[in-house]
């Protein structure tokens, strides 16, 4: 789930559609994009593989694969285990990039003529017959439910939600189209994550249902609806001689989105909601003292008893001293 400024500068360049809060300004909508790609589902298959070689006896194959495609898969498996499973797939060596390439036509089966490391190429070429074969059809289906599902949420609360976040965060989303894959698992230990698209996993239960809406909104958040609150803590870090690259921001982004969806599904419709970080115990942990600031301060904000600035200015102020 997480993205870091020194990927996200570029959304200075962005256009950005304006919002005026409390002046009854409407923000043209996001174009999302979803795609569940062949390519990109099985990169994604192989990393979790390779990150969980013990998974690979527990898969349930809609056609039994035979014991040469079975040699090759296992193959495959150790070669991204020895060479990608270490790698973040935000942050790693050439992850990025390999996305960006693997970001096609959701049909095609081939990497000829990829940017990919040939090494790579070669191995996603020689499990892609037996991943068609034998289990991408019970993927592909996975993953189109839930696109179907938050489509039909984002049709029905999207643009409240977009309208809450962007005035409370006082950024707006960009008005490029954001490309959103979806894959059956990421291997990645928070889910989802995001630079300049966003890859969502279908197959985790605490992605699916009410919740993905929260999620497509929180990852696409991550583009550039942050910096604001960013600079802000950063700012006020820096001038109190705070111990810098604090989680805060991070915390208030899942607070906020996930108020923002709880909200919408109970003014619209009545629904209770429980947010992803509530159910999932996001709050817990590391980010234990974190938290009840922002249940404090952030929320007196957005309940329009304090600032934005005056919002930052106390939750930094009450976090321990460098």
């Amino acid at each position: 789930m997480l993205t870091r400024r020194a990927l996200m500068r570029f959304a200075a360049a962005l256009p950005l559609s304006i919002i005026v809060a409390g002046a009854g300004a409407s923000q043209a909508r996001v174009k999302l994009e979803f795609h569940s790609a062949f390519l990109m589902n099985l990169h994604h298959f192989l990393y979790n593989l390779g990150v969980h070689p013990d998974q690979l006896e527990k898969i349930s194959w809609t056609a039994a694969p035979s014991a040469d495609e079975m040699a090759a898969l296992r193959s495959a498996v150790a070669w991204y285990h020895d060479n990608y499973a270490k790698r973040d797939l935000l942050f790693g060596d050439q992850m990025a990039s390999i996305k960006t390439a693997l970001s096609v036509a959701d049909t095609r089966r081939d990497t000829s003529g990829l940017a990919l490391p040939p090494q790579l190429a070669a191995t996603l070429d020689s499990v892609a017959p037996m991943y068609a074969r034998c289990i991408w059809a019970q993927q592909d289906a996975s993953n189109q439910q839930w696109i179907a599902e938050a489509k039909r949420l984002d049709e029905r609360y999207g643009a409240e939600v977009q309208e809450g976040v962007a005035r409370y965060l006082q950024t707006p989303f960009p008005l490029t189209p954001i490309r959103i894959d979806i894959v059956v698992e990421t291997g990645k230990r928070q889910g989802a994550y995001t630079d300049t698209q966003a890859v969502i996993p279908s197959g985790r239960p605490g992605y699916q249902g009410l919740a993905s809406l929260e999620m497509v909104y929180h990852e696409i958040s991550h583009i550039a609806s942050t910096e604001k609150l960013e600079d802000a803590i950063e700012a006020r870090l820096k001038a109190t001689q705070r111990k810098p690259d604090s989680d805060l921001w991070h915390v208030v982004q899942f607070y906020t989105v996930g108020a923002v969806v709880k909200d919408a599904y109970k003014r619209r419709d009545g629904i209770d909601y429980e947010t992803y970080a509530d159910k999932g115990g996001v709050y817990k942990g590391y980010w234990a003292p974190l938290a009840p600031l922002v249940e404090s301060e952030w929320r007196a904000y957005m309940d329009g008893k304090q600032t934005f600035d005056q919002a930052v200015v106390h939750m930094v102020n009450r976090l321990p001293a460098a």
